[in-house]
């Protein structure tokens, strides 16, 4: 078993042109899910554990409820290894679900603000980043879930709907990521997500300004996630294509998602109202008939 030492020393040493890179220069370890579930504490916790310095808060853990990230801020681990803390969503619905996708896909800018739009002003925001964005960056998507919050059988089909997509768009499957290991929670929460089949669970405690005292279980903890991300990077290297041509398939995955969700709201749309107009021709002819009926009942015979 390596040392923390030799664990940290592989993880700051790992380089893709030790792999068959095919042009790739930098990995972007992609957090992404709900606002306040610790996305910010496992930054810090990061670069508190492999700069092995002083607890510094890097990253705005303020607003611990509600998540206080709206930008896609980038945080440098390595040479090689960049931590994106992408903004959080609160509700799994479409248009948010779509924002969390550009994000993924790298399709949006880094470091600067993301504001959700409705509609097709996705695609334009999209189109509009293209030469801002690098075709160079492999993409590693990690999703951050407290156990804190428990997790619900119907929020559990909405998440594993959200992973088998990012799978899909990233060619990758989620690594999931359980902050607030010692809450008793945490065994419910895990069998939740082992029967999404989620290939790699890890569960850790973040450090905080409030609890920073360097222990070994932790430092473990951050150092074994890592060493299994660098795996799952050197494995699906060598079954990619060209950096260009995996960014393209991201951004049609992503413009195909946002066409068929535009095109599902307008047939939905187009039923109500057809359901509406329905509904208004029927009381219609109720209103005659109760008309009819009252007509018949004022008549007199002479």
């Amino acid at each position: 078993m390596q040392t923390i030492p030799e664990m940290t020393n592989f993880i700051k040493n790992f380089s893709l042109a030790d792999c068959n890179n095919k042009g790739f220069s930098r990995v972007l370890l992609q957090l992404f899910g709900y606002l306040g579930h610790g996305k910010s504490s496992f930054i810090n916790t990061c670069k508190y554990v492999l700069d092995d310095t002083e607890y510094k808060t890097y990253a705005d853990v303020k607003s611990n409820d509600g998540g206080n990230t709206t930008e896609r801020i980038t945080y440098e681990l390595t040479d090689t290894l960049t931590l994106v803390d992408n903004r959080g969503c609160s509700v799994m619905n479409e248009y948010e679900t779509g924002e969390i996708f550009a994000q993924l896909g790298n399709l949006l800018p880094l470091n600067q603000q993301v504001s959700w739009s409705k509609g097709i002003g996705l695609v334009d925001r999209i189109v509009e980043a293209e030469r801002y964005v690098q075709s160079s960056d492999f993409i590693y998507p990690i999703f951050v879930y407290s156990v804190k919050k428990g997790l619900s059988a119907d929020e559990a089909l909405e998440v594993k709907e959200l992973l088998t997509t990012a799978r899909n768009l990233t060619g990758i499957c989620p690594l999931v990521l359980l902050t607030h290991k010692t809450n008793p929670n945490l065994r419910a929460v895990r069998a939740r997500f082992e029967d999404m089949d989620v290939e790699r669970i890890f569960a850790l405690e973040n450090f905080t300004p409030e609890d920073h005292l360097k222990t070994r279980g932790k430092h473990e903890d951050v150092l074994k996630l890592y060493i299994e991300v660098i795996r799952d990077i050197e494995f699906r290297m060598e079954r990619m294509s060209s950096p260009e041509d995996e960014r393209e398939k991201r951004k049609q995955f992503v413009l195909k998602f946002v066409y068929e969700r535009e095109l599902r709201k307008t047939q939905q749309e187009v039923e109500r109202k057809l359901r509406e107009e329905a509904r208004r021709k029927e009381e219609a002819e109720a209103r005659r008939k109760e008309a009819e009926k009252a007509a018949e009942g004022g008549c007199t015979i002479q």
